[in-house]
């Protein structure tokens, strides 16, 4: 038990800061911690358990859609250095000439986020024709920026990645994800709950939504996908931390060599950042610890790689260390001012790390 860790989430949950979360550590691999705090929401308050389900926002970049990337590649479905248009012919010409590589590290010029949820039609919303109506309203996009020169976040160009991958897929990508990589690793703490609901034993709610009226609970937070009808490649998955774990252990053990899925060569070609711009901190589809003020914390090593999610959760792997932290919260609860997570990430991976090597065991 990470005592120091535990009680600084213990204190945030009964300050409000969070309403709950689950921090699982997993370390030389051996699960090492795993404890559950405050409640799932506040108007019908109920305790988070470890089993308790997320909305895992853009972690669905790394546990979906990345990992559906990388065993394309390996089969040679894709290649990462073959323009977007080769895989998805009517994109924009600005995007269709640029190579996929470049929106797995967001360099591709694309804008962050747009809300196109609003050009779709009420009858629409959550339905496979608002699905459509969205993905043509994104492949007309054009990029923001000079693409090539920066690093930009961008949920637009992974949900072209999500289309890519599905039309060379030929299957819906969240199918294809649950079954070639949830159900080979036994992740059935994964799932895309919105596109296929069923029974979680408990489950965390999101934000009291101004736009649809009602606190979010098995409803993708993001709009966009929401609208879409719950599943694009920048997020629509939900889990438990022990889910996000299987993933991203299997991941870390690919780099090892001692992968089940992913071949070691592969994954550390997703690993690599720009040749010319080491100061980014996007590897393929995978965040890296910035170099000021990172949510990570002092210690994680160069090698770590995760990602953050907006919904208030969190997931690293240091491979050095043979480290894995998941911290789930849903700091959105009821409202997305709340962003106190930024001070409370660092603080709770530094505890973690800290108490891990003063007591090794």
């Amino acid at each position: 038990m990470l005592t120091h860790a535990a009680a600084m989430l213990e204190e945030a949950t009964r300050e409000r800061r969070v309403p709950g979360a689950v921090l699982r550590v997993e370390w030389q691999g051996e699960l090492r911690h795993e404890s559950a705090h405050g409640v799932t929401r506040y108007d019908q308050p109920a305790p988070v358990v470890p089993s308790t389900w997320f909305d895992l926002a853009s972690l669905t970049k790394i546990l979906a859609t990345v990992p559906a990337v990388m065993l394309a590649v390996q089969s040679g479905l894709i290649e990462l250095d073959a323009p977007l248009g080769e895989y998805l012919p009517e994109v924009h010409a600005a995007f269709a000439a640029q190579p996929f590589r470049r929106f797995l590290n967001h360099s591709s010029g694309a804008a962050a986020w747009k809300p196109f949820f609003r050009r779709v039609p009420p009858a629409m919303l959550n339905s496979p024709e608002g699905k459509r109506l969205i993905l043509r309203e994104i492949l007309v996009e054009q990029p923001e920026s000079v693409p090539g020169t920066r690093q930009v976040y961008s949920d637009i160009g992974m949900a072209m990645v999500g289309e890519a991958l599905a039309r060379t897929l030929a299957k819906p990508l969240d199918e294809w994800v649950e079954r070639e990589i949830f159900r080979p690793l036994g992740a059935d703490e994964l799932a895309y709950l919105q596109r296929r609901p069923r029974a979680v034993p408990s489950l965390a709610a999101t934000e009291d939504c101004p736009w649809r009226g009602r606190v979010l609970a098995g409803e993708v937070h993001d709009e966009n996908t929401w609208a879409a009808g719950g599943a694009l490649g920048q997020s629509g998955l939900f889990g438990t931390a022990r889910g996000a774990g299987v993933v991203l252990q299997e991941i870390q053990a690919a780099l090892a060599g001692q992968g089940r899925l992913f071949k070691p060569e592969v994954v550390a070609r997703f690993m690599q950042k720009p040749a010319d711009r080491e100061e980014d901190s996007f590897r393929l589809g995978f965040d890296s610890p910035s170099r000021r003020g990172s949510s990570t914390g002092r210690h994680f090593g160069p090698r770590t790689f995760g990602h953050l999610g907006f919904t208030g959760v969190s997931a690293w792997a240091d491979p050095d260390r043979r480290l894995l932290v998941v911290l789930l919260t849903n700091r959105v609860h009821p409202t997305r001012q709340n962003e106190t997570i930024k001070q409370l990430r660092p603080l709770v991976h530094d505890a973690v790390i800290e108490e891990l090597e003063n007591d090794p065991r």
